[in-house]
């Protein structure tokens, strides 16, 4: 009997060991991402990838903490981590977007996602909370619970798609060292994926042992948070390459007669027009507007319409500020520049030239006179 139980009490401190194990891996990756949130709030790190990882971090803590404490332990807060937790999938998708794209705002088709992901588990604990089976009927309640949970799980699946497939866009025209984060990025994203999402939770591999199951979860957990941690210190030094969004053809002689045209046409004092688009540019030149957006990007070079726009306003702009003679005010200017309000006129001002138009003008005005740090109250305000 004796030598018949060896094994077996041996098999089970094996497996509480790789349990242990396991749930240190958890603990650490908790451990990562708390260091992450305390940087982002001491270097008031708040740009905006640095503000959606705090978010994945965030989610990525409460569902560690739910795995490894377990619901009962957590008692009180469960439901308040079981919703914090939809940020791991969610705020993942969005912290790609801002690794590997030049414009990653988010709009409505990313907060419908966002919600998708988040509604089924807000209304599950506030029907458990306050016992919407009580007056809607348990079997309702369930019935209502299960739809919502497939749709959690169509959004989730979408959102993790969706991040696979940032590390794809704009892969043309990048450097190798860009290519090699990409690699890694998809890579371990992709191997986290398959195990832990698609093998585990839906796929159920019951003849994987538990032990072994907390293991892989935790080695995968550290794998992620490392991964991207890297890659947004590699952000941080390297910029997203111009190339990176997309390798844009050599224009043809059309486009660059076009081209000349919308030069002119736009020199002539167009840019000054705050409602100027790309549709009233093509119609005044009896072009297609992809036409007109074509050649602005192949043959003159720019990102895209408006940033070809804002050149000619900022230099108008500087110009006006270059008069130490005027008292005009920074928003007179920035609207007789063409901008339709301040805020998008500081922000590209300080973008093309490193100052915000109020330093700029002091600046002409300590060139010009030796003075001129003071303000007028119009400027003060505008500002």
């Amino acid at each position: 009997m004796h030598i018949d139980r060896y094994p077996a009490h041996h098999g089970r401190q094996m497996e509480d060991a790789v349990i242990a194990l396991g749930a240190g891996l958890k603990l650490l990756a908790i451990s990562a991402a708390a260091v992450w949130l305390g940087w982002i709030a001491i270097q008031r790190a708040f740009s905006q990838l640095h503000l959606i990882w705090a978010g994945f971090c965030v989610g990525l803590i409460a569902i560690m903490l739910i795995e490894v404490l377990g619901r009962e332990t957590i008692g009180a807060a469960y439901p308040v981590m079981a919703i914090a937790s939809c940020a791991s999938c969610s705020f993942f998708w969005l912290t790609s977007r801002a690794l590997f794209r030049h414009d990653a705002a988010i709009g409505w088709p990313e907060m419908a996602i966002v919600a998708g992901i988040f509604l089924p588990t807000i209304f599950d604990q506030l029907a458990l909370g306050l016992n919407f089976g009580a007056w809607m009927g348990e079997a309702n309640l369930a019935q209502w619970m299960e739809r919502l949970d497939g749709m959690q799980v169509f959004f989730s699946s979408a959102a993790l798609l969706l991040a696979f497939g940032e590390g794809l866009n704009g892969w043309s025209g990048i450097s190798d060292s860009e290519k090699r984060l990409r690699y890694l990025f998809l890579s371990s994203f992709g191997a986290g994926v398959v195990i832990c999402v698609m093998l585990f939770d839906h796929g159920r591999l019951t003849f994987v042992s538990p032990g072994l199951t907390v293991l892989i979860q935790g080695l995968c957990a550290v794998m992620i948070v490392s991964t991207v941690s890297l890659a947004i210190l590699f952000r941080q030094k390297n910029p997203l390459p111009s190339g990176a969004a997309r390798k844009t053809p050599p224009a043809t002689e059309d486009e660059r007669v076009l081209a000349r045209r919308i030069q002119a046409l736009v020199a002539e004092g167009a840019y000054l027009d705050p409602e100027l688009k790309v549709s009233t540019l093509a119609h005044r030149l009896h072009e297609k507007d992809y036409k007109v957006s074509r050649a602005i990007v192949a043959a003159l070079g720019h990102r895209n319409f408006n940033r070809f726009i804002n050149g000619y306003r900022l230099r108008h702009a500087e110009d006006l500020l270059s008069d130490t003679s005027s008292n005009a005010s920074i928003l007179d200017i920035a609207l007789d520049s063409g901008f339709a309000s301040l805020g998008p006129f500081n922000r590209a001002f300080k973008e093309a030239n490193g100052l915000t138009p109020r330093e700029y003008r002091r600046e002409k005005e300590k060139a010009a006179t030796g003075r001129g740090d003071g303000l007028s109250a119009s400027e003060v305000f505008a500002e």
